[in-house]
Protein backbone atom coordinates (compact mmCIF):
# COMPACT_ATOMS: atom_id res chain seq x y z
CA UNK A 1 0.00 0.00 0.00
CA UNK A 2 1.53 3.57 -1.02
CA UNK A 3 0.33 6.71 0.07
CA UNK A 4 -0.54 8.58 -3.67
CA UNK A 5 -1.98 11.84 -2.09
CA UNK A 6 -2.42 14.36 0.87
CA UNK A 7 -4.37 17.53 1.18
CA UNK A 8 -4.93 19.67 4.16
CA UNK A 9 -6.97 22.18 5.17
CA UNK A 10 -6.52 24.60 8.63
CA UNK A 11 -3.69 23.38 10.14
CA UNK A 12 -1.76 25.90 11.95
CA UNK A 13 -0.21 28.79 9.39
CA UNK A 14 -2.22 26.09 6.31
CA UNK A 15 -4.99 26.89 5.38
CA UNK A 16 -5.45 25.10 1.93
CA UNK A 17 -3.03 22.44 0.67
CA UNK A 18 -4.63 20.64 -2.24
CA UNK A 19 -4.03 17.19 -3.56
CA UNK A 20 -0.02 17.05 -3.00
CA UNK A 21 1.22 14.12 -4.82
CA UNK A 22 3.54 12.04 -3.04
CA UNK A 23 6.23 9.58 -4.84
CA UNK A 24 8.78 7.34 -3.46
CA UNK A 25 11.23 10.50 -2.86
CA UNK A 26 8.96 14.43 -2.26
CA UNK A 27 10.82 17.40 -1.26
CA UNK A 28 9.01 20.57 0.18
CA UNK A 29 11.33 23.39 -0.72
CA UNK A 30 10.28 26.85 0.34
CA UNK A 31 11.64 30.27 2.01
CA UNK A 32 11.91 29.79 5.95
CA UNK A 33 8.12 30.02 8.19
CA UNK A 34 6.48 29.15 4.73
CA UNK A 35 4.25 26.36 5.92
CA UNK A 36 6.84 23.30 5.00
CA UNK A 37 7.19 22.08 8.39
CA UNK A 38 3.58 22.61 9.07
CA UNK A 39 2.68 20.81 6.11
CA UNK A 40 4.56 17.80 6.74
CA UNK A 41 3.78 17.67 10.53
CA UNK A 42 -0.01 17.69 9.35
CA UNK A 43 0.82 14.74 6.73
CA UNK A 44 2.47 13.31 10.45
CA UNK A 45 -0.65 13.92 12.51
CA UNK A 46 -3.22 12.83 10.37
CA UNK A 47 -1.64 9.39 9.76
CA UNK A 48 -0.83 8.82 13.34
CA UNK A 49 -4.96 10.41 14.36
CA UNK A 50 -5.45 7.38 11.96
CA UNK A 51 -3.98 4.62 13.91
CA UNK A 52 -5.78 6.17 17.32
CA UNK A 53 -8.63 6.33 15.35
CA UNK A 54 -8.57 2.42 14.90
CA UNK A 55 -7.38 2.01 18.51
CA UNK A 56 -10.22 3.52 20.39
CA UNK A 57 -13.00 2.20 17.43
CA UNK A 58 -11.31 -1.62 18.83
CA UNK A 59 -12.10 -0.29 22.61
CA UNK A 60 -15.56 1.34 22.13
CA UNK A 61 -16.42 -1.54 19.63
CA UNK A 62 -19.00 0.53 16.90
CA UNK A 63 -18.97 0.72 13.83
CA UNK A 64 -19.20 4.59 12.91
CA UNK A 65 -19.42 7.53 15.58
CA UNK A 66 -17.66 10.77 16.58
CA UNK A 67 -14.89 9.27 18.86
CA UNK A 68 -11.10 10.19 20.50
CA UNK A 69 -12.45 12.93 23.04
CA UNK A 70 -10.16 15.48 24.30
CA UNK A 71 -7.67 13.26 25.92
CA UNK A 72 -4.22 12.71 26.08
CA UNK A 73 -3.21 10.87 23.97
CA UNK A 74 -5.35 13.05 21.29
CA UNK A 75 -3.97 16.17 22.31
CA UNK A 76 -0.26 15.06 22.03
CA UNK A 77 -1.43 14.52 17.91
CA UNK A 78 -3.93 17.00 17.50
CA UNK A 79 -4.36 20.10 20.44
CA UNK A 80 -7.66 22.35 18.85
CA UNK A 81 -6.04 25.73 20.20
CA UNK A 82 -2.44 24.63 19.16
CA UNK A 83 -3.25 23.21 15.92
CA UNK A 84 -6.27 24.88 14.62
CA UNK A 85 -5.47 28.65 12.84
CA UNK A 86 -6.01 30.60 15.43
CA UNK A 87 -8.31 33.21 13.29
CA UNK A 88 -10.78 30.64 13.10
CA UNK A 89 -11.17 29.01 16.13
CA UNK A 90 -13.87 31.25 17.22
CA UNK A 91 -16.43 29.57 14.84
CA UNK A 92 -17.96 26.80 15.50
CA UNK A 93 -17.58 25.48 12.21
CA UNK A 94 -13.64 25.31 12.51
CA UNK A 95 -12.32 21.91 11.00
CA UNK A 96 -9.16 20.47 10.37
CA UNK A 97 -9.21 18.03 7.34
CA UNK A 98 -6.57 15.52 6.28
CA UNK A 99 -7.41 13.69 3.11
CA UNK A 100 -5.15 11.30 2.51
CA UNK A 101 -5.26 9.08 -0.97
CA UNK A 102 -3.98 5.07 -0.63
CA UNK A 103 -2.70 2.98 -3.69
CA UNK A 104 -3.13 -0.95 -3.03
CA UNK A 105 -2.12 -4.04 -5.26
CA UNK A 106 -4.02 -6.06 -6.76
CA UNK A 107 -3.13 -8.69 -3.64
CA UNK A 108 -4.69 -5.83 -0.84
CA UNK A 109 -7.43 -5.37 -3.32
CA UNK A 110 -8.32 -9.40 -2.64
CA UNK A 111 -7.37 -8.85 1.11
CA UNK A 112 -9.84 -5.73 1.25
CA UNK A 113 -12.55 -7.76 -0.35
CA UNK A 114 -12.09 -10.46 2.03
CA UNK A 115 -11.73 -8.18 5.44
CA UNK A 116 -13.61 -5.22 4.54
CA UNK A 117 -17.01 -7.35 2.26
CA UNK A 118 -16.81 -4.14 -0.28
CA UNK A 119 -14.99 -3.96 -4.10
CA UNK A 120 -12.28 -1.26 -4.45
CA UNK A 121 -10.75 -0.42 -8.06
CA UNK A 122 -7.60 -0.02 -6.33
CA UNK A 123 -7.32 3.44 -4.98
CA UNK A 124 -9.14 4.07 -1.50
CA UNK A 125 -9.19 8.15 -0.62
CA UNK A 126 -10.40 8.33 3.26
CA UNK A 127 -10.54 11.87 5.51
CA UNK A 128 -9.74 12.64 9.12
CA UNK A 129 -11.45 15.61 10.49
CA UNK A 130 -10.40 17.18 13.70
CA UNK A 131 -12.58 19.56 15.79
CA UNK A 132 -12.47 20.82 19.13
CA UNK A 133 -14.27 17.93 20.83
CA UNK A 134 -13.66 15.13 17.97
CA UNK A 135 -12.38 13.63 15.23
CA UNK A 136 -14.44 11.91 12.59
CA UNK A 137 -13.36 9.23 9.78
CA UNK A 138 -14.92 8.92 6.37
CA UNK A 139 -14.28 7.15 3.08
CA UNK A 140 -14.50 9.91 0.63
CA UNK A 141 -15.03 7.74 -2.43
CA UNK A 142 -17.96 8.61 -4.65
CA UNK A 143 -20.12 7.36 -6.70
CA UNK A 144 -21.96 3.71 -6.19
CA UNK A 145 -20.96 1.83 -2.95
CA UNK A 146 -19.70 4.99 -1.63
CA UNK A 147 -22.62 4.76 1.53
CA UNK A 148 -21.26 1.07 1.54
CA UNK A 149 -17.73 1.65 2.14
CA UNK A 150 -18.62 4.90 4.78
CA UNK A 151 -20.95 2.76 6.96
CA UNK A 152 -17.64 0.46 7.41
CA UNK A 153 -15.42 3.01 8.64
CA UNK A 154 -13.97 0.64 11.47
CA UNK A 155 -13.11 -1.93 9.39
CA UNK A 156 -11.32 0.11 6.36
CA UNK A 157 -9.54 2.22 8.96
CA UNK A 158 -8.48 -1.19 10.22
CA UNK A 159 -7.29 -2.54 7.12
CA UNK A 160 -4.94 1.07 6.36
CA UNK A 161 -3.40 1.42 9.79
CA UNK A 162 -2.35 -2.62 9.82
CA UNK A 163 -0.96 -2.02 6.41
CA UNK A 164 0.81 1.54 6.40
CA UNK A 165 2.18 4.13 9.23
CA UNK A 166 3.99 7.15 9.22
CA UNK A 167 8.05 7.49 11.13
CA UNK A 168 9.09 11.19 11.47
CA UNK A 169 12.15 12.31 12.05
CA UNK A 170 12.51 16.12 13.63
CA UNK A 171 14.75 18.54 12.67
CA UNK A 172 15.90 18.62 16.05
CA UNK A 173 17.64 15.22 16.71
CA UNK A 174 18.69 14.39 19.97
CA UNK A 175 19.62 11.19 21.60
CA UNK A 176 16.11 10.26 22.71
CA UNK A 177 14.76 9.70 19.01
CA UNK A 178 17.71 7.93 18.79
CA UNK A 179 17.34 5.29 21.58
CA UNK A 180 13.74 5.44 21.01
CA UNK A 181 14.07 3.40 17.97
CA UNK A 182 16.91 1.13 19.69
CA UNK A 183 14.64 0.54 22.24
CA UNK A 184 11.88 -0.53 19.59
CA UNK A 185 14.36 -2.88 18.16
CA UNK A 186 15.33 -4.40 21.58
CA UNK A 187 11.59 -5.27 22.19
CA UNK A 188 11.30 -6.54 19.04
CA UNK A 189 14.18 -9.09 18.98
CA UNK A 190 13.70 -9.70 22.64
CA UNK A 191 10.37 -10.39 22.54
CA UNK A 192 10.75 -13.82 20.66
CA UNK A 193 13.91 -15.02 23.50
CA UNK A 194 10.99 -14.56 25.96
CA UNK A 195 9.17 -16.86 24.27
CA UNK A 196 11.54 -19.80 25.11
CA UNK A 197 11.77 -22.11 28.28
CA UNK A 198 14.68 -21.30 29.31
CA UNK A 199 13.97 -17.64 29.62
CA UNK A 200 10.72 -18.05 31.83
CA UNK A 201 12.30 -20.29 34.05
CA UNK A 202 15.46 -17.65 34.97
CA UNK A 203 12.80 -15.17 35.05
CA UNK A 204 11.05 -17.25 37.62
CA UNK A 205 13.93 -18.21 39.64
CA UNK A 206 14.56 -13.74 40.00
CA UNK A 207 11.12 -14.15 40.94
CA UNK A 208 12.04 -16.98 43.89
CA UNK A 209 14.99 -14.58 44.75
CA UNK A 210 13.18 -10.71 45.07
CA UNK A 211 10.27 -12.55 46.84
CA UNK A 212 11.82 -12.68 50.72
CA UNK A 213 12.82 -9.29 50.11
CA UNK A 214 9.32 -8.42 48.32
CA UNK A 215 7.77 -10.02 51.86
CA UNK A 216 10.15 -8.03 54.20
CA UNK A 217 9.08 -4.90 52.73
CA UNK A 218 5.49 -5.40 52.83
CA UNK A 219 5.77 -6.15 56.22
CA UNK A 220 7.26 -2.82 57.14
CA UNK A 221 4.83 -0.99 54.95
CA UNK A 222 2.31 -2.54 57.02
CA UNK A 223 3.88 -1.60 60.41
CA UNK A 224 4.39 1.79 59.40
CA UNK A 225 0.35 1.93 57.80
CA UNK A 226 -1.30 0.65 60.71
CA UNK A 227 -0.32 3.83 62.69
CA UNK A 228 -2.67 5.76 60.42
CA UNK A 229 -4.80 2.79 59.23
CA UNK A 230 -5.61 0.49 62.30
CA UNK A 231 -8.46 -1.87 60.10
CA UNK A 232 -5.56 -2.33 57.63
CA UNK A 233 -5.03 -6.17 57.10
CA UNK A 234 -2.12 -5.99 54.82
CA UNK A 235 0.30 -4.68 52.07
CA UNK A 236 0.82 -6.29 48.52
CA UNK A 237 3.88 -5.02 46.76
CA UNK A 238 4.22 -6.82 42.92
CA UNK A 239 6.81 -7.17 40.59
CA UNK A 240 4.41 -6.47 37.10
CA UNK A 241 5.13 -8.23 33.71
CA UNK A 242 8.85 -9.55 34.48
CA UNK A 243 8.90 -11.04 30.98
CA UNK A 244 8.79 -7.76 29.20
CA UNK A 245 10.89 -5.01 32.07
CA UNK A 246 13.78 -6.37 31.47
CA UNK A 247 13.84 -5.05 27.91
CA UNK A 248 11.97 -1.74 28.74
CA UNK A 249 15.06 0.24 29.27
CA UNK A 250 17.88 -0.01 27.36
CA UNK A 251 21.16 2.95 26.60
CA UNK A 252 23.51 3.07 23.29
CA UNK A 253 26.97 3.49 24.06
CA UNK A 254 28.92 4.93 21.09
CA UNK A 255 32.59 4.69 20.21
CA UNK A 256 33.88 6.76 17.66
CA UNK A 257 37.25 7.00 19.52
CA UNK A 258 36.00 7.76 22.70
CA UNK A 259 33.04 5.50 24.11
CA UNK A 260 30.23 7.53 25.16
CA UNK A 261 26.75 7.48 25.75
CA UNK A 262 24.37 8.48 22.78
CA UNK A 263 23.14 11.53 24.86
CA UNK A 264 26.52 12.89 25.50
CA UNK A 265 27.40 13.36 21.59
CA UNK A 266 27.19 16.36 20.20
CA UNK A 267 24.30 17.59 18.32
CA UNK A 268 25.90 16.07 14.62
CA UNK A 269 26.04 12.89 15.98
CA UNK A 270 23.08 12.01 17.29
CA UNK A 271 21.48 13.80 14.02
CA UNK A 272 23.09 11.06 11.73
CA UNK A 273 22.12 7.95 14.77
CA UNK A 274 18.90 9.03 14.36
CA UNK A 275 18.81 8.63 10.76
CA UNK A 276 20.91 5.84 10.43
CA UNK A 277 18.79 3.88 12.99
CA UNK A 278 15.36 4.58 10.88
CA UNK A 279 17.59 3.38 7.65
CA UNK A 280 18.19 0.07 9.42
CA UNK A 281 14.31 0.31 10.46
CA UNK A 282 13.05 0.23 7.14
CA UNK A 283 15.65 -2.26 5.93
CA UNK A 284 14.74 -4.47 8.74
CA UNK A 285 10.66 -4.09 7.85
CA UNK A 286 8.68 -6.71 6.26
CA UNK A 287 8.66 -5.93 2.71
CA UNK A 288 4.31 -5.92 2.69
CA UNK A 289 4.60 -3.42 5.25
CA UNK A 290 3.94 0.18 4.10
CA UNK A 291 6.15 3.05 5.64
CA UNK A 292 5.90 6.89 5.33
CA UNK A 293 9.24 8.50 6.14
CA UNK A 294 9.05 12.02 7.31
CA UNK A 295 12.28 14.05 7.64
CA UNK A 296 12.31 18.07 8.61
CA UNK A 297 15.83 19.31 7.26
CA UNK A 298 17.58 16.39 7.11
CA UNK A 299 20.94 18.34 6.79
CA UNK A 300 20.58 20.00 10.28
CA UNK A 301 23.15 20.20 12.34
CA UNK A 302 25.73 18.18 9.73
CA UNK A 303 28.75 18.81 7.95
CA UNK A 304 29.01 19.14 4.28
CA UNK A 305 30.05 15.31 3.83
CA UNK A 306 27.25 14.26 6.15
CA UNK A 307 24.82 15.85 4.13
CA UNK A 308 25.73 13.94 0.78
CA UNK A 309 25.71 10.38 3.05
CA UNK A 310 22.30 11.25 4.53
CA UNK A 311 21.18 12.00 0.93
CA UNK A 312 22.16 8.83 -0.27
CA UNK A 313 20.87 7.02 2.69
CA UNK A 314 17.15 8.35 2.13
CA UNK A 315 18.05 7.51 -1.35
CA UNK A 316 18.02 4.35 -0.40
CA UNK A 317 14.93 4.38 2.06
CA UNK A 318 12.93 5.76 -1.11
CA UNK A 319 13.43 2.25 -2.98
CA UNK A 320 11.94 0.16 -0.30
CA UNK A 321 9.57 3.14 1.20
CA UNK A 322 7.83 6.69 1.20
CA UNK A 323 10.04 9.30 2.27
CA UNK A 324 8.88 13.12 2.44
CA UNK A 325 11.33 15.87 3.42
CA UNK A 326 11.80 19.49 4.35
CA UNK A 327 14.82 21.23 3.24
CA UNK A 328 16.79 24.59 2.29
CA UNK A 329 19.35 22.44 0.57
CA UNK A 330 19.73 21.67 -3.30
CA UNK A 331 21.45 19.03 -2.64
CA UNK A 332 18.09 17.08 -1.75
CA UNK A 333 15.71 18.69 -4.63
CA UNK A 334 14.52 15.61 -6.79
CA UNK A 335 16.13 16.84 -10.18
CA UNK A 336 14.71 13.60 -11.83
CA UNK A 337 11.42 14.05 -10.94
CA UNK A 338 10.44 17.70 -11.16
CA UNK A 339 6.87 17.20 -9.88
CA UNK A 340 8.28 15.04 -6.92
CA UNK A 341 9.28 18.54 -5.52
CA UNK A 342 6.53 21.03 -3.61
CA UNK A 343 7.12 24.51 -3.28
CA UNK A 344 5.84 26.07 -0.18
CA UNK A 345 5.22 29.67 -0.40
CA UNK A 346 2.75 32.28 1.56
CA UNK A 347 1.49 28.80 3.30
CA UNK A 348 0.69 27.57 -0.29
CA UNK A 349 1.54 24.42 -1.71
CA UNK A 350 2.05 23.74 -5.73
CA UNK A 351 4.14 21.25 -7.20
CA UNK A 352 7.00 22.51 -9.06
CA UNK A 353 6.83 22.71 -12.77
CA UNK A 354 11.15 23.25 -12.96
CA UNK A 355 14.45 23.06 -11.53
CA UNK A 356 14.86 26.80 -12.27
CA UNK A 357 11.74 28.00 -9.87
CA UNK A 358 13.19 25.64 -7.40
CA UNK A 359 16.54 27.45 -7.50
CA UNK A 360 14.73 30.67 -7.22
CA UNK A 361 12.55 29.60 -4.19
CA UNK A 362 15.72 28.19 -2.38
CA UNK A 363 17.99 31.65 -3.42
CA UNK A 364 20.01 29.46 -5.19
CA UNK A 365 22.46 30.80 -7.48
CA UNK A 366 23.70 28.45 -10.61
CA UNK A 367 27.02 28.39 -8.82
CA UNK A 368 25.56 25.65 -6.37
CA UNK A 369 26.31 23.39 -8.98
CA UNK A 370 29.08 22.84 -7.49
CA UNK A 371 26.97 21.39 -4.38
CA UNK A 372 25.29 19.20 -6.45
CA UNK A 373 25.79 17.75 -10.07
CA UNK A 374 29.14 16.32 -10.96
CA UNK A 375 28.44 15.73 -14.40
CA UNK A 376 26.09 18.23 -16.41
CA UNK A 377 24.48 16.66 -19.81
CA UNK A 378 23.60 19.69 -22.40
CA UNK A 379 21.54 19.53 -24.78
CA UNK A 380 19.84 22.65 -26.72
CA UNK A 381 16.50 22.74 -26.00
CA UNK A 382 14.22 22.44 -23.43
CA UNK A 383 12.05 19.59 -24.47
CA UNK A 384 15.38 18.23 -25.41
CA UNK A 385 16.15 18.10 -22.00
CA UNK A 386 13.05 16.14 -20.82
CA UNK A 387 13.01 13.49 -23.30
CA UNK A 388 16.66 12.58 -22.87
CA UNK A 389 15.94 12.42 -18.70
CA UNK A 390 13.52 10.08 -19.43
CA UNK A 391 15.69 8.22 -22.06
CA UNK A 392 18.53 8.06 -19.70
CA UNK A 393 16.29 6.73 -16.71
CA UNK A 394 14.52 4.15 -18.69
CA UNK A 395 17.99 2.55 -20.92
CA UNK A 396 20.43 2.82 -17.72
CA UNK A 397 19.69 1.76 -13.71
CA UNK A 398 23.01 3.23 -13.31
CA UNK A 399 22.30 6.25 -15.04
CA UNK A 400 18.55 6.64 -12.90
CA UNK A 401 20.13 6.38 -9.84
CA UNK A 402 22.87 9.31 -10.66
CA UNK A 403 19.62 11.23 -11.56
CA UNK A 404 17.88 10.33 -8.45
CA UNK A 405 21.04 11.41 -6.36
CA UNK A 406 21.68 14.62 -8.17
CA UNK A 407 25.10 13.77 -9.18
CA UNK A 408 23.93 13.56 -12.97
CA UNK A 409 21.82 16.64 -14.61
CA UNK A 410 20.73 17.48 -17.72
CA UNK A 411 20.49 20.58 -18.70
CA UNK A 412 19.40 22.98 -21.98
CA UNK A 413 21.15 25.54 -23.83
CA UNK A 414 18.20 27.66 -25.32
CA UNK A 415 20.19 27.56 -29.07
CA UNK A 416 23.48 26.23 -29.90
CA UNK A 417 25.04 29.44 -30.03
CA UNK A 418 24.88 29.56 -26.19
CA UNK A 419 26.85 26.06 -25.97
CA UNK A 420 30.23 28.15 -25.29
CA UNK A 421 28.88 30.40 -22.18
CA UNK A 422 27.40 27.28 -20.10
CA UNK A 423 30.51 25.10 -21.25
CA UNK A 424 32.45 28.09 -19.23
CA UNK A 425 29.67 28.14 -16.50
CA UNK A 426 30.07 24.56 -15.54
CA UNK A 427 33.22 24.31 -16.08
CA UNK A 428 33.56 26.79 -13.71
CA UNK A 429 32.28 25.07 -11.26
CA UNK A 430 33.88 22.12 -11.28
CA UNK A 431 31.42 20.25 -13.08
CA UNK A 432 32.01 17.76 -16.06
CA UNK A 433 30.06 18.53 -19.06
CA UNK A 434 29.09 16.22 -21.71
CA UNK A 435 27.40 17.97 -24.93
CA UNK A 436 24.91 16.33 -26.85
CA UNK A 437 24.18 18.43 -29.70
CA UNK A 438 22.18 18.41 -32.94
CA UNK A 439 24.34 17.59 -36.44
CA UNK A 440 23.55 20.31 -38.69
CA UNK A 441 25.31 23.13 -39.39
CA UNK A 442 24.32 25.13 -36.06
CA UNK A 443 25.34 21.83 -33.90
CA UNK A 444 28.62 22.08 -35.36
CA UNK A 445 29.64 25.37 -35.93
CA UNK A 446 28.70 25.85 -32.24
CA UNK A 447 31.18 22.84 -31.44
CA UNK A 448 33.71 24.42 -33.45
CA UNK A 449 33.76 27.06 -31.95
CA UNK A 450 33.88 25.92 -28.76
CA UNK A 451 36.76 23.84 -29.07
CA UNK A 452 38.47 26.56 -30.78
CA UNK A 453 38.31 28.57 -27.76
CA UNK A 454 39.55 25.67 -25.58
CA UNK A 455 36.09 25.12 -24.16
CA UNK A 456 35.35 21.57 -24.98
CA UNK A 457 37.42 18.96 -26.36
CA UNK A 458 36.52 16.17 -28.51
CA UNK A 459 36.23 13.49 -25.95
CA UNK A 460 33.06 15.81 -24.25
CA UNK A 461 31.18 15.85 -27.49
CA UNK A 462 28.18 13.80 -29.05
CA UNK A 463 26.55 14.95 -31.46
CA UNK A 464 22.74 13.20 -32.62
CA UNK A 465 23.81 11.41 -35.66
CA UNK A 466 21.36 9.41 -37.52
CA UNK A 467 23.72 7.20 -39.67
CA UNK A 468 23.85 8.07 -43.46
CA UNK A 469 21.99 11.35 -43.13
CA UNK A 470 24.21 14.31 -43.25
CA UNK A 471 22.16 16.82 -41.23
CA UNK A 472 20.24 15.18 -38.23
CA UNK A 473 18.69 16.47 -35.07
CA UNK A 474 17.80 14.89 -32.07
CA UNK A 475 13.90 14.09 -33.39
CA UNK A 476 15.53 12.17 -35.93
CA UNK A 477 16.27 9.57 -33.63
CA UNK A 478 13.12 9.23 -32.55
CA UNK A 479 10.89 5.88 -34.33
CA UNK A 480 8.04 8.19 -35.95
CA UNK A 481 5.69 4.98 -35.39
CA UNK A 482 5.77 6.68 -31.53
CA UNK A 483 4.38 9.68 -32.84
CA UNK A 484 2.75 9.47 -36.16
CA UNK A 485 -1.02 8.57 -35.42
CA UNK A 486 -1.02 11.45 -33.33
CA UNK A 487 -0.24 13.68 -34.98
CA UNK A 488 -1.69 13.48 -37.64
CA UNK A 489 -5.13 14.11 -35.53
CA UNK A 490 -3.75 16.49 -33.40
CA UNK A 491 -2.50 19.19 -36.91
CA UNK A 492 -4.88 17.94 -39.43
CA UNK A 493 -1.99 16.15 -41.55
CA UNK A 494 -0.62 13.47 -44.00
CA UNK A 495 1.80 11.65 -42.72
CA UNK A 496 3.78 9.59 -45.84
CA UNK A 497 5.26 7.43 -43.98
CA UNK A 498 7.19 5.79 -46.35
CA UNK A 499 8.57 9.01 -47.97
CA UNK A 500 9.58 10.50 -44.63
CA UNK A 501 11.30 7.42 -43.39
CA UNK A 502 13.78 8.28 -46.96
CA UNK A 503 15.31 11.37 -44.58
CA UNK A 504 16.07 13.70 -47.32
CA UNK A 505 17.26 16.22 -44.99
CA UNK A 506 16.73 16.48 -41.27
CA UNK A 507 13.86 15.99 -39.34
CA UNK A 508 12.56 19.52 -39.06
CA UNK A 509 12.90 20.14 -42.65
CA UNK A 510 11.27 16.89 -43.46
CA UNK A 511 8.70 18.08 -41.21
CA UNK A 512 8.13 21.30 -42.96
CA UNK A 513 7.54 19.69 -46.44
CA UNK A 514 4.75 17.14 -44.81
CA UNK A 515 3.18 20.65 -43.18
CA UNK A 516 2.93 22.34 -46.35
CA UNK A 517 1.90 19.14 -48.53
CA UNK A 518 -1.01 18.89 -46.34
CA UNK A 519 -2.12 22.29 -46.60
CA UNK A 520 -1.44 23.38 -43.29
CA UNK A 521 1.21 26.46 -42.24
CA UNK A 522 4.55 26.39 -41.30
CA UNK A 523 6.75 28.39 -38.94
CA UNK A 524 8.66 28.75 -35.72
CA UNK A 525 5.87 28.37 -33.43
CA UNK A 526 4.71 25.18 -34.79
CA UNK A 527 7.93 23.97 -34.77
CA UNK A 528 8.69 24.67 -31.50
CA UNK A 529 5.01 23.03 -30.26
CA UNK A 530 5.66 20.25 -32.54
CA UNK A 531 9.29 19.52 -31.07
CA UNK A 532 7.67 19.63 -27.41
CA UNK A 533 4.38 17.11 -28.70
CA UNK A 534 7.29 14.73 -29.68
CA UNK A 535 9.37 14.84 -27.04
CA UNK A 536 6.48 14.55 -24.64
CA UNK A 537 5.61 11.29 -26.28
CA UNK A 538 9.22 9.65 -25.69
CA UNK A 539 9.11 10.49 -21.91
CA UNK A 540 5.65 8.64 -21.77
CA UNK A 541 7.21 5.79 -23.55
CA UNK A 542 10.96 5.94 -23.53
CA UNK A 543 11.75 2.03 -24.27
CA UNK A 544 10.20 2.07 -27.43
CA UNK A 545 11.73 5.51 -28.31
CA UNK A 546 14.52 5.36 -30.17
CA UNK A 547 14.56 3.96 -34.04
CA UNK A 548 16.80 0.66 -34.03
CA UNK A 549 18.77 2.42 -36.53
CA UNK A 550 19.95 5.23 -34.37
CA UNK A 551 20.07 2.52 -31.25
CA UNK A 552 24.22 2.58 -31.66
CA UNK A 553 24.53 6.17 -30.86
CA UNK A 554 22.35 6.33 -27.89
CA UNK A 555 23.91 3.49 -26.60
CA UNK A 556 27.28 5.14 -27.10
CA UNK A 557 26.24 8.37 -25.16
CA UNK A 558 25.09 6.34 -21.76
CA UNK A 559 28.16 4.26 -22.40
CA UNK A 560 30.02 7.48 -22.16
CA UNK A 561 28.30 9.18 -19.17
CA UNK A 562 28.32 5.95 -17.92
CA UNK A 563 32.09 5.99 -17.82
CA UNK A 564 32.79 9.66 -16.49
CA UNK A 565 30.31 9.34 -13.34
CA UNK A 566 32.50 6.36 -12.63
CA UNK A 567 36.03 7.95 -12.97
Amino acid sequence: MRLVSFSLRNFRSITKAERLNLGSLTVLVGPNNEGKSNILLGLVSGMKLLSLYVDRMAFRQRSHSKVLSNSASRRQIYHFERDAPVRLQGRGTCRTTFDFVFELTEEEVADFRKVVKSNLNGRLPVRITASRDSIDFEVKKQGPGAAALSAKSAAISAFIAQRINVRDIPSIRTADDAVDLVRGMVEAELETLERSEEYRRAVEKVAELQAPVLKGLEEGLKASLQTFLPDLKSVEVTVTDRLSALRKNCKVVIDDGTATELRYKGDGVQSLAAMSLMHHLTKTAPVNTGMVLAVEEPEAHLHPQAVHNVRDVLSSISQRQQVVITTHSPLFVNRAEVASNVIVNENQARPAHSIAEIRDVLGVRISDNLNSARLILLVEGEEDRDAMVALLRASSEELKSHLEMGALSVEFLRGAGNLGYQTSMFKQQLCLVHTFMDNDEAGRDAVNKSIALGGLDNSEITFANFPGMRNSEIEDLYDPKLYADDLCMKYSITFPTSDFDKRKGKWSDRMKRVFQASGQQWNDAIEADLKSYVANAVTKSPDSAIHSTAKSVMDNLISVLERKLRA
